[in-house]
């Protein structure tokens, strides 16, 4: 439900984004959801640069989807998104899409970002600086290990 997220970001459907039958490609609400996780980065006031100066670079591991109803060329679609699990070396996003101004759910989707070494891209610990970011912005103690 929206008013679970602290996060959204709008953006506008492109023509390009629709198939034949004139509705957004189901793979392209995963392109939402990637957009949407770079947004929140920048909310939380974290730069791309920010997490490699810290080491880490974040890869996604895991997406899983549902459909519940369609977007079409055009539409305004807010992208509702939150950290809701910081593990030890992934975290867990929540990602829920709408209509601009409707309660319809479009689509939602749960992702695990896994922190890698820029490097080697091998697992390691989320960074303390992001766990303390992340948890500042959710209201949360992410400081724990869950």
């Amino acid at each position: 439900m929206k008013n679970d997220f602290r996060f959204h970001h709008t953006l506008r459907v492109r023509f390009a984004e629709t198939d034949k039958q004139g509705i957004v490609f189901n793979a392209n609400y995963m392109l939402y959801c990637d957009v949407a996780q770079a947004e929140y980065f920048r909310a939380i006031g974290m730069k791309f640069q920010d997490l490699l100066q810290m080491g880490a670079d974040t890869v996604l591991a895991r997406i899983t989807m549902d459909f519940k109803s369609t977007a079409t060329f055009d539409d305004l679609l807010e992208i509702y998104g939150r950290v809701s699990k910081i593990g030890n070396t992934s975290f867990v996003m929540d990602f829920e899409i709408y209509p601009q101004d409707e309660d319809r759910l479009v689509s939602s989707a749960n992702a695990v970002y896994v922190c890698v070494d820029p490097e080697t891209l091998k697992a390691l610990r989320v960074p303390d600086q992001l766990r303390l970011v992340m948890g500042r912005f959710e209201g949360k103690d992410f400081n724990a290990v869950s």
